[in-house]
């Protein structure tokens, strides 16, 4: 609508030049009607009043004659002599007559075949009308017998004589004469009508196209000879046109063509102002553009060197600023720190509180560590819960590491975030350079290795990066890419340990447990290589691996008649990330044939601490489908036992820190005293693990634990071994086998 409205004036012009055009043209049109009906009353008036003086001359035609023939006594020869001269000089006369008073024929003369006298003669209702008629009084009467058309009409002039009235008649063609008339005043395309209102009979009447004759006829009464008649003219449809006149239809085309015009310029004006709106707006815009624009460069060109949620220095920043700072110090012979910061735990504030509490922690660290920083220094936000504060101008690591003490310090007190109270911690690598040797980069990759090293020490502490720590890195690395490689090339071993019934002495099942076997024999424990498949995904294959090993192998022994076995597999807590892992076990155990109820999953503490409704989910899938389901470990983890409600769990395995001091040691037979009593009260199935004396066997089947494992029974065990262990002594475990 508001486009419109740059044309309304055109739009407007348009329907008033239209309606103008139109009512100017219509009021012209109806003026011309009405003129041509005056133009045909005129015509008709002029018509009747030459056909009146035609016949009027043609009375004086015949009356001259008939005086003429009077006072000459009624010559005959004169008659006769003067009859061809009336005829040429009033061609409309068929014939002349002479009758005297008795109504004889006195004389003749006709320009066409002999009339019928006779008949006139003998027609006494003719006579008698003419016997009425007063000498010296002109009528005219319809031509009766003597007529040739039915229109012919008789002139008739009574003059008296020495032996009475003499009537004297011409025949007059009265078509012919109206024929001519009009035909020389009115056109071709012309109809007329002669009607006698005495009798209300049509007397002629040219042409039979009546379409115009009720909306176009002009009409004239008149007296002739003592009658009253009709005269009535119309046009045809050519005569019509040819008398209108053009001005209407002129006058609406000039008017439509000038509306057309104006609306035009009009349109044109109006399109000239939207472009010119339109011009005005993309200006406009183009302003509103080029300072968006502006402002988003400038805004990237901030970006592009700072953090987008603390504002602090990002890592290209970081690495420029350090850049300078190793520029000053190879000038000033000093060094340049590094402390790389690392939230602890921070993932446990997203996944609880959500992101956006997490951002604003964020920020409410960076700003703590900015009022920490000192003046030649650079604080970068390196992503995620990553900070690193560059140090320039330092001397000895002591100043680092008091610098760390510091940020330890600062994060100690609790933080509110949309009335939540936090508390966090950090772990710290620092790192300090080495004049001639360091770069930015390697700066920064020293300090993150000895992050590396605190979080391994147990978090919220600090770690200065040696060439030990460095050494330690390499081998780590070296480590992990022959494990890829043991992976890839099937050279890990699944061994089986014995879980006996410590009463009996009878194995009732095995626990899987892999070991990394090179080429050379050397075995490699799981100590050294699980952590470094937990950090980079590896334990995912790896446990698949020994999962399908187990299940086959369980299968196998219940082959061998061992049906009562179970066997125990640990899943790792990334495994439980995976989607389909239930169907994918579901799969594993129905391919290897053997019941759900004989396989038990093992899930470390900090799985069933973390609460994760996915884990929950799979937990009672496991259940559902008769696997059954063991904590790992139980007791060393920060837990709260009240999950303990809410999972389908079936056994706790007691961990082997508790069970090696046993019974010797009070704090631990405490312990172990209240887990087995836990264990009890929630209908839970126990397994201490690492049982090596006959003292702790004793301890634990006291107070009610029945089954165990451990070095007293069997150390893990390749599966032909535990095979002949299980031939050899028909599932009993004698206490001297290691």
């Amino acid at each position: 609508m508001q486009r419109f409205s740059h044309f309304r004036l055109a739009i407007l012009t348009a329907l008033v030049g239209i309606i103008l055009s139109l009512g100017i043209s219509a009021f012209l049109y109806i003026q011309d009607n009405q003129r041509i009906r005056s133009q045909l009353s005129n015509d008709v008036t002029e018509l009747q009043q030459e056909v009146n003086r035609q016949l009027q001359t043609h009375m004086f035609g015949l009356t001259w004659m008939a005086r003429h023939s009077t006072r000459n006594q009624g010559d005959h020869d004169l008659w006769q002599r003067e009859a061809p001269i009336v005829i040429n000089s009033y061609p409309h006369f068929r014939c002349l007559l002479w009758l005297n008073s008795q109504f004889e024929l006195e004389s003749l003369y006709s320009t066409i075949a002999q009339p019928s006298v006779d008949q006139l003669l003998a027609d006494q209702d003719y006579l008698d009308s003419l016997r009425g008629l007063e000498p010296g009084q002109r009528v005219m009467l319809p031509a009766g017998p003597l007529a040739l058309n039915s229109a012919d009409v008789a002139l008739i002039a009574p003059l008296n004589t020495t032996q009475g009235t003499d009537y004297y008649l011409g025949i007059i063609d009265i078509e012919g004469l109206l024929r001519s008339t009009v035909a020389r005043h009115m056109g071709r395309h012309v109809y007329f009508r002669l009607t006698s209102v005495s009798s209300n009979s049509t007397v002629f009447e040219l042409g039979n196209n009546h379409d115009a004759s009720q909306s176009w006829s002009g009409f004239s009464d008149f007296t002739l000879f003592d009658e009253q008649w009709r005269m009535e003219l119309w046009p045809g449809q050519e005569q019509l046109q040819a008398m209108r006149s053009w001005v209407p239809l002129l006058i609406m085309l000039a008017g439509l063509i000038t509306t057309a015009l104006l609306t035009f310029v009009l349109y044109v004006l109006g399109i000239s102002r939207v472009r010119a709106q339109e011009l005005a707006d993309t200006n406009i815009d183009l302003y509103v553009e080029i300072e968006e624009r502006e402002r988003v460069e400038k805004k990237m060109a901030y970006l592009a060197e700072h953090d987008w949620l603390t504002d602090l220095a990002n890592r290209n920043a970081l690495m420029e600023r350090l850049e300078e700072f190793f520029s000053q110090s190879a000038l000033t012979q000093q060094h340049v720190g590094a402390l790389f910061i690392d939230l602890d735990n921070f993932k446990e504030v997203n996944d609880a509180l959500g992101h956006s509490v997490g951002d604003q922690l964020l920020k409410r660290v960076a700003t703590r560590l900015n009022k920490i920083a000192p003046k030649h220094a650079c604080l970068a936000r390196m992503g995620g819960d990553e900070y690193v504060l560059a140090i320039a101008c330092l001397n000895d690591p002591e100043e680092l590491e008091n610098y760390a003490r510091q940020v330890l310090s600062a994060l100690d007190t609790h933080f509110y975030v949309d009335d939540y109270e936090m508390f966090i911690s950090a772990s710290i690598g620092i790192a300090l350079s080495q004049p001639e040797i360091d770069t930015p980069e390697s700066l920064i990759r020293n300090a993150d290795t000895a992050l590396y090293r605190a979080k391994e020490s147990g978090r919220n502490s600090y770690h200065l990066y040696s060439e030990i720590l460095h050494h330690e890195l390499n081998q780590r690395m070296e480590l992990m890419k022959r494990l890829r490689n043991a992976v890839e090339h099937d050279k890990l071993r699944v061994y089986y340990q014995p879980k006996v019934d410590m009463q009996s002495r009878r194995i009732i099942g095995a626990e899987a447990l892999v070991r990394w076997q090179e080429s050379d024999g050397q075995i490699i424990g799981p100590d050294q290589f699980i952590p470094i498949a937990e950090d980079t995904g590896l334990i995912i294959p790896i446990s698949e691996f020994v999962l399908k090993t187990a299940c086959k192998q369980l299968a196998a022994w219940h082959t061998l008649g061992f049906t009562e076995l179970t066997m125990a597999v640990n899943l790792s807590g990334k495994q439980l990330q995976s989607p389909g892992l239930i169907e994918h076990i579901m799969e594993v155990v129905n391919e290897s044939g053997i019941p759900p109820n004989k396989l038990e999953l093992e899930l470390t503490e900090q799985v069933f601490i973390e609460n994760i409704q996915s884990h929950t989910n799979f937990m009672h899938a496991v259940r559902d489908r008769g696997i059954a389901l063991a904590i790992d470990d139980f007791g060393i983890g920060y837990s709260s036992l009240s999950y303990l409600k809410h999972f389908p769990v079936t056994a706790l395995k007691i961990d082997r820190s508790f069970v090696q001091d046993l019974p010797n040691d009070k704090d631990d037979a405490t312990l172990t005293q209240t887990i087995i009593n836990l264990a009890k009260s929630l209908e839970i199935d126990l397994v201490a693990e690492g049982v090596e004396t006959e003292a702790q066997v004793d301890f634990l089947l006291d107070r009610d634990c029945s089954v165990g494992q451990g070095y007293l029974f069997s150390r893990p065990i390749p599966a032909h071994e535990f095979t002949q262990l299980l031939d050899d002594y028909q599932g009993q475990i004698p206490i001297q086998i290691m």
